[in-house]
């Protein structure tokens, strides 16, 4: 199952305290830290997930150093991969990545297993929200739905282009508008059913029906005119304009079982058996089947023996969930956790213990806040000064120095430094630590301060409240450092750090928020419609209800474009003018840090997709 480019990513492991080194560090971006009990207890946090998460492709990294990424090409070619072979017969579609990649097996070695049997435990400090592949939003949900699901596509993670995986081979036509894939031969669904192109067409049917709540309808169906199976091998989308991203993308969702959810209401879906996990009801074609889950505490998936690809080295994969980061670096020490992401501040000390190995690696993913510019439930956000002035009050480098210790890139733009289509001396708007700047945009823009020291404007006091959960226990951290800046500039600032699958469906559903604070994961093509577009504002991840016709016309532009240096101007400009009206802040891109117990083998942690070869995964008896 590839990465999701568009994810809610918590925290996969939390420390549960400032270090001494932190609190001396925050000190330098101005004022104490104070240490207040019910934020401290619950602070730390990971700078990125340890697998891919769930439902569409992704990014691109090695699994020990810096990520690279392959240009992308409109020339068609051809090369067999570590999953299967994917072709093109036709002119490559709008710009998106050639059909043919390098093999993942190249960059990504996997040795002979010396060792059948045994189990890897995954070790992380929230819990997955759904099984689902239509309703997967959360990068915990996806770590687990890689495992048991697959798309027709996947990244391969050696240089991020699109790859089959229950695909063999696509052909496209010359307008970049139809692509025709043909299945792999001899894939079962976990219960040894067939798969066909009809399960295909029946999953993409429930990603374009509004009534399932997927977060991917809009998208989904702002690029689909339908989806056929003309026989059983083959399935052909037609698309209602060249989709640059169709095949890293769209293309890699998750495949479900028609047969077993046939008799599910599209509404129903969310609630079901299937998306809650029932040992035979929740299957897919991948290499582990789910066994159990025990919320809050473990899931537990068993080897898939008919396999496709051959049977898995393993007998288990568990997902585990800890407390937090003090109780995670214990467990990976003395072994009983086998792998997990963890906080910047354990990754030195993780480091001299002899029986770990500690992969640091550049990723896909991102913190961030979202403004709510919907004026019926907040209007303080609505004054673009107010947006900007926030940001410049911020002295994110030093932040990310205390905090990440300095496992994280200051962000430029909203596009990650490992993509293609990063352009960062052409954002024009850098937004540079400038507390007179942010003082005097304030000044300008009307806001003046009262006589308890916050400001106001026409009776209206500069005031809202910061919304984020304490399932990554990082943010925390930097919710205090904001809140003591900028009251500094006269704001009031109020903080809400509610349960995480609270948090979601406030952000999500609810949309019930002035300011809120996360992570995300992007996947590495650099369309950014799911955040930006108009059109995702309903059935999509725009959550905070930004608007802008210039924006929209520049990602349908990208999206169509044919050559790659056009999809990084058209983007570079779209940037530009989101840097100006800044509906979402990106303060950093996550640096990931993951511990490995040198007994696992054959996995390697990367920006793309962690799991690409979990069935080769194997462990020293």
């Amino acid at each position: 199952m590839p990465h999701d480019a568009r994810n809610d990513e918590p925290s996969r492991s939390a420390s549960a305290r400032l270090s001494r080194r932190a609190v001396l560090r925050l000190a330098l971006v101005g004022g104490s830290v104070p240490v207040v009990a019910g934020l401290l207890a619950a602070c730390g946090g990971s700078s990125s997930s340890p697998t891919s998460a769930a439902t569409t492709a992704a990014t691109s990294s090695s699994g020990s150093g810096s990520a690279t990424q392959a240009a992308a090409t409109s020339t068609p070619a051809a090369s067999a991969s570590a999953t299967g072979a994917a072709t093109t017969t036709a002119t490559q579609a709008a710009g998106a990545p050639s059909a043919t990649s390098s093999s993942s097996a190249n960059a990504f070695t996997a040795e002979p297993a010396k060792n059948k049997g045994g189990q890897v435990i995954s070790g992380n400090a929230s819990d997955a929200q759904t099984l689902s592949t239509i309703h997967s939003h959360d990068t915990s949900s996806g770590a687990i739905i890689n495992q048991i699901f697959e798309g027709l596509t996947e990244g391969d993670p050696s240089n991020a282009q699109p790859v089959g995986r229950l695909a063999q081979k696509w052909d496209i036509t010359s307008d970049g508008t139809g692509y025709t894939f043909t299945l792999n031969d001899g894939v079962n669904w976990q219960d040894g059913q067939p798969l066909t192109s009809g399960d295909v067409t029946f999953t993409y049917d429930l990603f374009l029906n509004p009534d399932t709540s997927s977060p991917r309808t809009s998208t989904l169906a702002a690029h689909i005119a339908k989806v056929e199976a003309p026989d059983a091998s083959h399935i052909v989308f037609t698309l209602k304009q060249p989709v640059a991203s169709f095949l890293i993308n769209d293309a890699g969702y998750g495949i479900v079982p028609q047969h077993i959810l046939k008799d599910v209401a599209p509404k129903d879906l969310e609630q079901s058996d299937f998306s809650t996990g029932k040992k035979g009801v929740t299957i897919g074609t991948g290499p582990f089947m789910f066994d159990e889950w025990v919320k809050d505490d473990h899931t537990t998936l068993v080897k898939n023996p008919k396999y496709w690809r051959g049977a898995p080295n393993l007998d288990k994969w568990i997902y585990k969930v800890v407390p937090n980061s003090t109780v995670l670096g214990q467990q990976l020490k003395t072994g009983e956790i086998d792998y997990a992401s963890v906080d910047p501040s354990d990754v030195a000390d993780l480091q001299k213990t002899p029986s770990l190995t500690v992969k640091i690696y550049d990723t896909f993913s991102c913190t961030f806040w979202c403004y709510q510019l919907d004026p019926s439930k907040t209007e303080v956000f609505q004054d673009k000064a107010v947006r900007q002035a926030l940001l410049y009050a911020l002295d994110r480098k030093a932040m990310i120095d205390a905090i990440n210790f300095g496992y994280g890139t200051l962000a430029i733009g909203t596009i990650p430094p490992i993509s293609w289509a990063y352009n960062p001396d052409a954002i024009q708007l850098k937004y540079p630590y400038d507390i007179d700047k942010a003082n005097q945009l304030l000044d300008q823009a009307g806001w003046t301060k009262g006589s308890d020291g916050v400001r106001a404007k026409g009776g209206k006091k500069l005031s809202f409240t910061i919304l984020s959960s304490p399932q990554n226990q990082i943010w925390p951290q930097y919710i205090q450092v904001f809140q003591q800046q900028w009251q500094k500039l006269g704001v009031e600032v109020k903080v809400s750090m509610i349960e995480w699958t609270a948090f979601l469906d406030t952000i999500s559903k609810q949309k019930n928020f002035d300011l809120f604070f996360e992570g995300f994961s992007w996947g590495p093509d650099p369309d950014q419609t799911a955040w930006f577009s108009s059109d995702s504002q309903n059935g999509g991840l725009n959550r905070g209800s930004y608007s802008n016709p210039q924006v929209d016309k520049l990602l349908q532009e990208g999206l169509a474009a044919t050559d790659q240096a056009k999809r990084k101007e058209l983007y570079t400009q779209m940037e530009n003018i989101v840097m100006d009206d800044l509906p979402y802040v990106v303060l950093y891109f996550n640096k990931g840090t993951v511990g490995v117990n040198n007994r696992v083998h054959n996995y390697f942690p990367n920006a793309v997709n962690s799991s690409f070869n979990s069935y080769q995964w194997w462990v020293d008896a």
